[in-house]
């Protein structure tokens, strides 16, 4: 038998996490000396801390070790790992999103009162058939994960990163969360046979009338320049936008590690109003 302290040396535990153990009755003393009231600890009880230490590593709560601990077989632990492991990509993925809204706002805090003197063009946007994939997304960063992942679809298709691609976004608002967000790929010489439940083969009707403007750089000039289309669209109120915007990566992530070399275009349906 072990006092506390002494456990603590050999397993390398402090004695704070010892007794948090205890009360949280993950590890309770073998044996408590009625004599001096000293905690009293055996041998046998380090495999017990040892996965009380890996799981709570693994971010597994207080009632979720408890519970893996009471039934502690392969099949108990590998299926709480693979739901832990999915929790734990989420989390992964959040904190990657704040990262990029972080550097966003510094950015935008650097560049305060930069103009990108965009030239806004006029033209209609032709009837396209596309392969896609939609779908509800937490927010506007969480598009690259959407790209990747088509990235991956597609990795067997000749000349991948020369093909016509744009993003649809179907809200008519701008989104905090939950955002419609459309990825598309111009699927006139692609194999449509490609079997995948989330990917759609679908006819894009033609615009008419769509806003046009070009924006060199990194994603980060993409606010900027909305707001010189809010400039261009508040001196020319004969138009109204109607529809759901699009943006084409003509230069993007895919095609180079420098976000300076970027080219976007943005496109904007618009409805001439004649006011």
């Amino acid at each position: 038998m072990f006092k506390i302290g002494e456990f603590s040396k050999i397993t390398q535990i402090s004695v704070r996490m010892l007794r948090y153990y205890d009360e949280q009755k993950l590890l309770e003393p073998c044996l408590i000396d009625d004599s001096n009231g000293y905690r009293l600890y055996s041998a046998k009880q380090i495999d017990q801390l040892n996965r009380i230490i890996l799981l709570r590593n693994m971010g597994f709560g207080v009632k979720e070790i408890k519970a893996l601990l009471e039934i502690w077989n392969s099949e108990n632990i590998k299926n709480n790992l693979l739901e832990q492991m999915k929790k734990t990509e989420e989390n992964i993925q959040l904190e990657r999103m704040k990262l990029q809204q972080m550097q966003g706002w510094l950015y935008d805090l650097d560049n305060q009162g930069k103009k990108l003197n965009i030239e806004i063009i006029m033209k209609s946007l032709p009837k396209q058939h596309v392969m896609s994939i939609r779908k509800i997304v937490p927010d506007y960063y969480y598009e690259s994960l959407l790209w990747k992942e088509f990235g991956e679809i597609l990795s067997n298709v000749r000349n991948v990163d020369k093909l016509q691609s744009f993003s649809i976004y179907h809200d008519l608002d701008y989104r905090e969360k939950d955002v419609d967000i459309e990825i598309c790929v111009i699927a006139d010489h692609l194999d449509l046979s490609m079997e995948n439940n989330d990917v759609i083969y679908r006819q894009i009707e033609k615009v008419d009338m769509a806003a046009c403007f070009i924006i060199y750089g990194p994603y980060n000039n993409i606010s900027l320049a909305y707001k010189e289309f809010a400039c261009w669209l508040e001196q020319h109120k004969e138009y109204q936008m109607k529809g759901e915007n699009r943006q084409v990566c003509h230069v993007s992530m895919c095609h180079t590690n420098n976000p300076e070399e970027y080219i976007t275009e943005l496109q904007i349906p618009l409805l001439y109003t004649s006011n």
